[in-house]
This record gives structure tokens, C-alpha cells and sequence, in this order.
């Protein structure tokens, strides 16, 4: 079914909508743990060619953000391109806000603070945490994640501190995230 059709409640079987003038949204595709706004190259290709706004942000120390992953300490810091782009949207402007694996988690933090400016939210593979439950990160890494001889998690705050990171490692990075691709999109 076709994004608009979705959006707009009408199926195929409705004729009724030919005439009006078909809705634009503006989609805002955030990146799951290790990627970044690249990752989403096709999607974004195809949404705007169907006419749609696109905004493929690049969370702190991902893609092509320079930020020092030492330096990044809590999911607010890490997020704040994302809330900083939510909270300058216009007044009345709704966005649909995708995330893909950890990217869950940004959704869920942006569906709470701005909920104003959320149109549709839309999980893909992704992690739905229960903000105010500082345990349930935790709980899924370790439930989730599996080998812990597949990633390295990064401990910013200190050994005795939750971990501020996780970075699968780069010769894994093929089988466990990229197994179903084509070469020519695989990082190494």
C-alpha cells in the first residue's frame, strides 16, 4: 500500500480522493547504534521523489558528526541533534519520526517531549524503552545484544557506571548487521 494511501486513511478501492490534492509529509529518519544518517540513502530517495520532505540527522559522535564518543555521557547529549531539530520546527509543523533499531529510543524520548509536533511515529526493528525506567536499557542490552565477543561497550563514566556506548566490532560489523545487503553498502 502507498505511503499516502496510509497517511491519508483511503484504501485502493477509494476513488474518491483522486481529485484532491495529494498530502506531503515531512519524514525524519534517525539512525540506529553504529550508523548514521546515511543509512537511510534509499528511503529518503524514494520518499522525496514521491514528493515528501526528508531529514536524515546524524545523532552525536555518528555519520558525520565529529563529536568525540568520550565525550558524549548521557542519551540527552547524544540525542540533542534531534531534539534540537524538533524544538525549531515552526509551531504547527508535525513530523513523522522513524527510527530503526536503537533510533527507537529517540523516538519514544521526542514522542514525550514534543508531542506537539509529532504527527505519526513509526518503530522499525526498533527498541520501544519505558522512559523513566533507567534499567530497561540495560536490560535489553543485555537480553538482546548476545555474544558479548561481538561488540565493545564503552564505559565513559567509568567501569562502576552504566555504559555510555556500543560499537559491534568491525569484523563482525558484515555478518551481524549487514548480512542481507549488497557490497557495494557494506562498511568496514
Amino acid at each position: 500500500m502507498e505511503i499516502r494511501k496510509i497517511m491519508s486513511g483511503s484504501n485502493s478501492n477509494d476513488n474518491n480522493n483522486n481529485n484532491k490534492e495529494e498530502q506531503q509529509f515531512h519524514f525524519v529518519l534517525i539512525h540506529g547504534a553504529g550508523h548514521g544518517g546515511w543509512c537511510w540513502y534509499k528511503i529518503r530517495t524514494l520518499l522525496e521523489a514521491a514528493g515528501h520532505k526528508v531529514t536524515c540527522l546524524d545523532l552525536k559522535c555518528s555519520g558525520i558528526d565529529p563529536t568525540d564518543f568520550n565525550t558524549v555521557f548521557t542519551f540527552a547529549d547524544y540525542n540533542q541533534p534531534l531534539t534540537s531539530f524538533i524544538s525549531s520546527l515552526p509551531p504547527n509543523h508535525k513530523v513523522i519520526v522513524v527510527g530503526h533499531s536503537a533510533g527507537g529510543k529517540s523516538v519514544t524520548d521526542v514522542i514525550h517531549k514534543f508531542a506537539d509536533k509529532v504527527h505519526i511515529a513509526i518503530y522499525v526493528a526498533a527498541i520501544m524503552i519505558n522512559i523513566g525506567n533507567s534499567s530497561s536499557t540495560n536490560e535489553y542490552l543485555s537480553k538482546q545484544l548476545g555474544d558479548a565477543n561481538a561488540y565493545e561497550l564503552i564505559y565513559g563514566l567509568g567501569l562502576d557506571q552504566p555504559p555510555t556506548g556500543i560499537m559491534v566490532k568491525p569484523e563482525l560489523r558484515r555478518q551481524l548487521l549487514y548480512n542481507e545487503s549488497p557490497l557495494e553498502v557494506i562498511i568496514n
